[in-house]
């Protein structure tokens, strides 16, 4: 019989990354009198790579001064985000984790916007492994220029055989010859929300993790750790359905978990929820913070204790603007760093040398280059937002589909309209100069291509009524906002009181000089982002397609920044194509 002992470790945590090696500019509200009122808003540059790459290493000395063994992991979501994946796709991050030090990584499901392919190029650059253990491989096609089932660093499912259960792959972290077993979960309704390749599986969360659990403890291991991005509030929910787990490291929400009232944030939850004898934490997003967790087990696996920190990353400037160029005043100055440095939740750092060599001299001058070329002028503000409001709809949004009709057009084809879901465009336009970093970097950063296909007019109705069906929860039980669809040469109204099937109304796209019913058995030709061409979130109607989405071999942001350079402005658009009336009565589901 094993003869287990306890056991104490570290874990520092990082989730949902995208591609942020750069540091942030963010605003406080600090509860310092002025003249304006209670409370001084300054900005701070928070985070970034060499930022969390000093603070790991501070973190691990004290961790091995004080007695403790010491873990690096990132909980998913590095791919997408900026410029650099843009240009680097998931090498810059390969490289850049392995510079920083992580050991091991759950998969995001932006891991897998573009598919198979790119996760398997990010392996053969990682030095630490990916653990899925609901992904399962082993139908996979191994006639694929990258397979991924036969790489040793992606730690995933192994289906029953008669020598052995079913159970995920687990890395083991050894703690003074007591060993930890890590395995990580991926969100299972993967295909509904990004492009796994179809000869690979992602199986039921809890059927895995028990099956896992067991596997682990059955080979004498009591101490486990489970790397996840499912989202908080399913991480919680884990917590009680899961026994047998010290500790879940999560992502995917994105939660800034503890409490940063002291900063003018919120407050979520305690930093190292414990629930049903699982310790649950997340850390953010964007690299702008580091969770630090101080796991101890008892000898039987039990925690005896779970705590530790979450603490945001900063530099030691502070000024009154975001661009960082209204300084304050030197004794205001000083107040300000003096009130933080007291503060549990805010590390100062210094960049690491090593990182900020490696980004200079590999990366970051082509960043620069874009940042630099401008592209066309932005004549007037123009408002993102994903479902229309009080204010109105998206203005940018219908101009980035009608970027994606003329993308379609210009390589040949008679493209009747385009499709696009608000969730794809991520920035709202201030008037002045766009830059191509503007437009890969914040507008369109999901680096996903853009797909042509032919569809009749009645399936292009149950989409687009599905998609906002989706967005908000209208009869269903959607996966967010971003599903809301902007459209190019195609216009129609969404009632949402009326029954479900017959939503939208007068639904029509503009041709040889006049506006014309779509019509059910016609077929039209659209335009979308592969995302959306492939049935994402409520568009599922569009895989009854007459044509097979054919890749136009052109990102949304390539796309754009053609169209956009034809253009002398921008402008917002002078009609409202989707006409959106919201459910105000009360027989509304």
């Amino acid at each position: 019989m094993t003869q287990h002992r306890a056991a104490k470790i570290t874990i520092a945590h990082i989730n949902d990354t995208h591609s942020h090696f750069e540091p942030s500019a963010i605003q406080f509200n600090l509860p310092m009198p002025t003249e304006q009122g209670e409370s001084l808003p300054v900005y701070a540059s928070c985070g970034g790579f060499s930022r969390v790459s000093s603070a790991v290493q501070d973190v691990k000395k004290q961790a091995y001064l004080h007695g403790r063994e010491f873990m690096f992991v990132h909980a998913g979501d590095c791919f997408q985000g900026t410029l650099y994946f843009s240009l680097y796709k998931g090498i810059a991050n390969a490289k850049l984790l392995n510079a920083i030090g992580v050991e091991a990584m759950a998969l995001g499901n932006h891991e897998l916007d573009m598919g198979n392919q790119t996760v398997a190029d990010f392996l053969d650059h990682t030095n630490f492994p990916l653990l899925a253990a609901n992904w399962d491989l082993t139908q996979e096609d191994q006639s694929k220029a990258n397979p991924l089932q036969p790489k040793p660093n992606v730690l995933s499912y192994k289906p029953a055989t008669d020598e052995s259960p079913a159970y995920g792959r687990y890395l083991v972290k050894s703690v003074d010859g007591e060993k930890i077993a890590v395995f990580g979960l991926a969100i299972e309704n993967m295909e509904g929300i990004a492009n796994p390749d179809p000869d690979t599986h992602f199986l039921n969360v809890l059927k895995v993790a028990k099956e896992t659990v067991s596997v682990i403890r059955a080979n004498g291991i009591n101490k486990i750790v489970v790397l996840s991005h499912l989202g908080y509030a399913r991480d919680l929910l884990l917590a009680e359905e899961l026994d047998g787990v010290g500790a879940i490291i999560g992502g995917h929400t994105h939660t800034m978990q503890g409490d940063f009232s002291n900063l003018g944030y919120g407050v979520t939850d305690d930093y190292a929820r414990m629930l049903s004898g699982t310790c649950v934490v997340q850390a953010g997003c964007n690299a702008m913070s580091l969770g630090q967790l101080e796991l101890d087990f008892n000898a039987d696996g039990s925690v005896e204790r779970a705590g530790g920190v979450h603490q945001l990353l900063l530099g030691r400037q502070f000024t009154f603007d975001a661009s960082r160029t209204e300084h304050l005043e030197e004794g205001q100055h000083q107040a300000v760093k003096a009130y933080l440095q007291a503060q549990p939740n805010v590390r100062f750092c210094v960049k690491d040398p090593e990182i900020e060599n490696l980004l200079n001299s590999d990366y970051r001058p082509a960043v620069r280059q874009l940042q630099t070329q401008h592209i066309t002028k932005v004549a007037e503000p123009l408002r993102h937002t994903r479902i229309p409001d009080a204010k109105g709809p998206s203005q940018i949004a219908p101009l980035v589909v009608d970027a994606f009709r003329w993308q379609g057009i210009q390589q040949g084809y008679d493209v009747d309209f385009a499709i696009h879901n608000a969730g794809g465009v991520r920035a709202s336009l201030n008037p002045g100069p766009l830059t191509s970093a503007d437009i890969a970097g914040r507008l369109l950063p999901f680096a996903i291509g853009l797909m042509v296909y032919k569809v009749k007019g009645k399936y292009l109705r149950q989409a687009l009524e599905g998609a906002i069906n989706n967005a908000i929860d209208n009869g269903v039980e959607g996966t967010g906002s971003g599903s809301f669809p902007y459209v190019s040469n195609l216009r129609f109204t969404y009632r949402c009181c009326a029954e479900k099937g017959a939503r939208v109304e007068s639904l029509e796209t503009f041709k040889e000089g006049e506006w014309r019913l779509i019509e059910d058995d016609v077929v039209y030709t659209s335009v979308s982002s592969g995302y959306t061409a492939t049935g994402k979130e409520g568009y599922d109607a569009l895989l009854n397609y007459e044509m097979e989405p054919v890749a136009l071999n052109v990102t949304m942001a390539e796309a754009f920044e053609a169209y956009a350079y034809t253009l002398s402005e921008l402008r917002a658009p002078d009609s409202i194509r989707v006409n959106y009336i919201p459910c105000q009565c009360a027989d509304v589901a």
